[in-house]
């Protein structure tokens, strides 16, 4: 293939790109601070006055937000908590035995006090629209992974997601130095043709920026420059969200392929043929039994156990699982090591170890914690921040040399064509 065809791929690719990486880089320029925002955003939904007494058990807490309602289950629970946090509980409707239907709730989650149990508010699906200081933050990651267009706009933003991956390559191999002395197709800047220098005297143009230049020459050194020094983030964004929209259809197919990394839906087992929504095991007794089998789990594979993060219980397999803080985890702020063991039995299932057990596994930890920011602190946000400038500047600049290119093409077909109909004439 002709260096000419790869041209035309990053073209066009980079055409249908466009919109969908500038959407998502600004967005992810203010996700980089969800959670902060958030907390800015709603603190009267999440904060608490911190009081002279001992917060009450977690258990106690839940058993009192079922009492509050009682056509629900609450199958996640919380067990590191910040004293100036309230006790938010995720609500899943119970089945209604009269009609077999899962009944129908009013909210998504209830709130209540830590210190006493006195309920605080409840929560609810208010939708994206109308925009809202509520909802605002879920209008921007709406729209950065799927243009609020629910699974269509998953869609396609996975495939603007596969084709930025290959593009990637396609736009890397581009940047590399041009050996030619006939006319081209697509001619670089001025001072860029075929020279006697090495291969990579010649190079070292692509990472630079001239200036003063011309709007087109500093637009083109933008994008590639930019792209260059940028690249192995650019590849970190576009791989890990072919990971998040296209997870099942090409993902895991392709991570297992090349690295046999486990299928996580499928781990520690399938999901049964139907639910068990209520384990036989008590809330408090598996939360014993998930920090024993955690131990002898984590003394026989060399982890270090930092805090206990959550306890939950996945009524598709039928199993508690129970998550915890170690050294094993990419950021100690963020937790992801867990076992399973079963609801009725209380046997142990499974061992999931973030990094260090499987290279797939630990490659995925690394671009999904990259990707949304939750290693090394405010730094990096930052920089992730900055990187979502870059995308849509990448993708601006990428627009604004073809529009020149096309438009310097149609003026030279239109002067060829004068001449040629003067020479008829």
């Amino acid at each position: 293939m002709t260096r000419h065809f790869w041209v035309l791929v990053h073209r066009y690719a980079g055409l249908y790109m466009a919109f969908f990486l500038s959407v998502a880089g600004l967005t992810g320029c203010v996700l980089a601070f969800y959670h902060e925002l958030d907390d800015w955003l709603n603190s009267d939904l999440y904060r608490v006055e911190v009081r002279d007494q001992a917060m009450l058990d977690e258990f106690v807490l839940r058993d009192q937000a079922l009492a509050l309602e009682p056509h629900a289950y609450i199958n996640q629970l919380m067990l590191s908590r910040e004293s100036n946090r309230v006790f938010e509980a995720g609500l899943t409707p119970r089945t209604d035995p009269a009609t077999g239907k899962p009944y129908e709730l009013a909210y998504q989650n209830l709130r209540l006090d830590p210190y006493t149990g006195e309920l605080l508010g409840y929560g609810k699906d208010e939708g994206l629209w109308p925009l809202t200081r509520r909802n605002i933050l879920r209008v921007i990651y709406s729209l950065h992974y799927s243009l609020a267009l629910d699974e269509v706009g998953v869609w396609l933003f996975g495939i603007a997601a596969l084709i930025w991956t290959v593009d990637c390559f396609v736009a890397f191999y581009l940047t590399f130095p041009v050996r030619r002395k006939s006319p081209h197709p697509n001619p670089l800047p001025e001072g860029e043709g075929t020279t006697s220098r090495g291969f990579w005297s010649r190079w070292a143009i692509a990472w630079k920026i001239k200036w003063p230049a011309s709007a087109f020459r500093l637009n083109f050194d933008l994008h590639r420059a930019g792209g260059l020094w940028t690249w192995l983030m650019l590849f970190v964004f576009a791989w890990s969200s072919v990971g998040f929209n296209l997870s099942e259809t090409v993902y895991q197919p392709v991570m297992a392929a090349l690295f046999d990394m486990p299928d996580l839906r499928q781990f520690p087992v399938p999901n049964l043929p139907e639910p068990r929504p209520e384990p036989r095991i008590a809330w408090r007794e598996a939360h014993t039994i998930g920090r024993r089998l955690m131990a002898e789990q984590a003394q026989a594979a060399h982890v270090r156990v930092l805090a206990e993060e959550a306890l939950a219980y996945q009524p598709e397999k039928g199993m508690y699982l129970y998550v915890v803080k170690s050294d094993r985890d990419i950021s100690p702020d963020h937790a992801g090591t867990a076992i399973w063991f079963d609801g009725d039995s209380g046997r142990f299932g499974g061992l999931l170890l973030p990094t260090g057990e499987n290279l797939g596994l630990t490659l995925s930890m690394w671009l999904f914690a990259l990707h949304m920011a939750k290693v090394w602190g405010l730094p990096f946000q930052i920089f992730v921040c900055a990187m979502g400038l870059m995308v849509a500047m990448l993708s601006v600049t990428g627009v604004y040399i073809w529009l020149k290119k096309r438009s310097a093409l149609r003026s030279s077909k239109a002067r060829q064509d004068n001449i040629a109909g003067r020479v008829d004439a």
